[in-house]
């Protein structure tokens, strides 16, 4: 019997391992490596990234978001709160990021040799679609940014209409 204990023990902390007795939670899931390369199209990128990400709170490597359309529901992302290596949000439609719980971007890996977060061409030229919005209200540390200015937590990232390619930091608004 003694035997037969340990087995259910060893039995439950494989499944719980594995996600299977919690929901099928990922608390910790793989990054990505692939930069600015794609594969099919925005809706292939989207069922890509919520397979990666759902449920998922610390992302061992790289989060990259490429290629996302307008409709997007990224709310799967919340649960996210620490990045070990970069952040990439490129060539996006979505108008927000919702990674409300991301508290750290560790940089272990850089984008481009330099950047632990790098933002770029988040909108489409033809429409009105763009990002305006990046909800990193609980990120902390330190950031190379425009000279003199000097951020405090918590951040709302927000990108001007004019100009989707800036974008400023301010206060959180109040919801």
């Amino acid at each position: 019997m003694r035997g037969n204990g340990a087995l259910q023990v060893l039995g439950l902390l494989l499944s719980l391992a594995r996600g299977s007795e919690v929901g099928n939670s990922q608390a910790v899931c793989p990054g990505t490596l692939n930069g600015l390369s794609v594969t099919g199209d925005a809706e292939n990128q989207y069922q890509t990234l919520y397979k990666l990400y759902e449920r998922c709170e610390v992302v061992m490597g790289n989060l990259e978001i490429v290629l996302t359309g307008h409709n997007a529901d990224l709310s799967f992302l919340q649960w996210i709160r620490e990045v070990t290596g970069y952040i990439l949000v490129a060539m996006n439609e979505f108008s927000t990021l919702p990674l409300p719980n991301l508290r750290v971007v560790r940089g272990t890996q850089v984008y481009d040799g330099k950047f632990a977060i790098f933002v770029m061409l988040n909108y489409n030229t033809n429409s009105s679609h763009a990002l305006r919005q990046l909800r990193f209200t609980q990120l902390t540390g330190q950031f190379l940014m425009t000279p003199g200015l000097a951020p405090q937590p918590p951040y709302d990232w927000h990108l001007p209409d004019d100009n989707p390619r800036l974008f400023t930091l301010s206060a959180p608004s109040k919801v």
